[in-house]
């Protein structure tokens, strides 16, 4: 069996690196696609940039994004977990695909990102969130919820004190907090913050500390396939996960790997070209 791949940046369709990766070999995998928005996505530094723009629209979209799911399911370990990161436009066919795919049992959450920013609609209600659609190949799969607590309010009563259940029993608040549930409330990136590196669509980090922290431990292999800027990998190497990313763009691929060795200090070879 060849040496499994770790700590690897190609470039590439994610079709063809997911051909060179073992099967069964990932904890984890983010997948971060274009929206389908019908628009170049311009990033604030130049040749940073993404065209998203599909002849046929949802008529093409839809089987590229499900060639290339099929594709990574079978790198996902027997408890691995995949989250598919996508907002109105495909979130609802996206899972239709995914239920296909993994079959209905494999569905865990659909995670609400709700954020603000941005400008405002005048003719309907503001589209301030985005869709993650978690799916796993084990209806049990790795779940660290003491991870992913959060504090509790402080109008909460239960936080200063418990609560007393019908039956009598006392129920004491947690030390580490409430864990938190299917609605996220993590800002977006604001144009003075530090770890913003010009990238369009650039995920925050805190976004995926959450998910990284939730569905994997430390050792775990973690994969984004449409890795753009590298928040994903960045996040992984700083939680002592192991990570392969990838993307088509040579912008991207070069816009990560700089973040990988100044913001983790890695040093050496950690890309590769496998682009047609």
């Amino acid at each position: 069996m060849a040496e499994k791949i770790v700590d690897k940046l190609f470039r590439g369709d994610m079709l063809h690196v997911a051909s060179l990766l073992t099967p069964k070999s990932f904890q984890l995998i983010y997948l971060d696609p274009p929206f389908a928005t019908g628009r170049e996505q311009l990033g604030s530094k130049k040749g940073l940039a993404y065209d998203d723009r599909w002849v046929g629209d949802l008529d093409t979209y839809l089987p590229w994004l499900k060639e290339r799911l099929l594709a990574v399911y079978d790198l996902l370990t027997d408890d691995g977990s995949l989250v598919l990161h996508l907002d109105w436009r495909a979130s609802h066919y996206a899972r239709v695909i995914l239920d296909e795919i993994f079959g209905r049992q494999g569905f865990i959450n659909e995670i609400i990102w709700h954020y603000t920013g941005g400008g405002r609609s005048k003719t309907r209600f503001s589209c301030k969130h985005d869709t993650l659609l978690w799916y796993s190949r084990s209806r049990r799969p790795v779940f660290n919820i003491d991870a992913v607590r959060v504090p509790y309010k402080k109008t909460s009563g239960y936080a200063k004190a418990g609560i007393v259940a019908a039956s009598g029993r006392h129920y004491l608040p947690d030390p580490l907090g409430t864990p938190v549930d299917d609605v996220w409330e993590i800002p977006i990136i604001n144009p003075m913050a530090t770890e913003r590196v010009g990238y369009p669509t650039q995920k925050p980090l805190k976004l995926l500390t959450r998910l990284i922290e939730g569905l994997t431990n430390p050792g775990d292999l973690v994969g984004d396939f449409c890795c753009g800027s590298g928040t994903t990998l960045v996040v992984a190497q700083s939680l002592g996960r192991h990570w392969v990313g990838s993307d088509i763009s040579a912008a991207a691929v070069k816009c990560a790997a700089t973040r990988l060795r100044k913001e983790c200090q890695i040093e050496g070879d950690i890309t590769a070209d496998c682009a047609d």
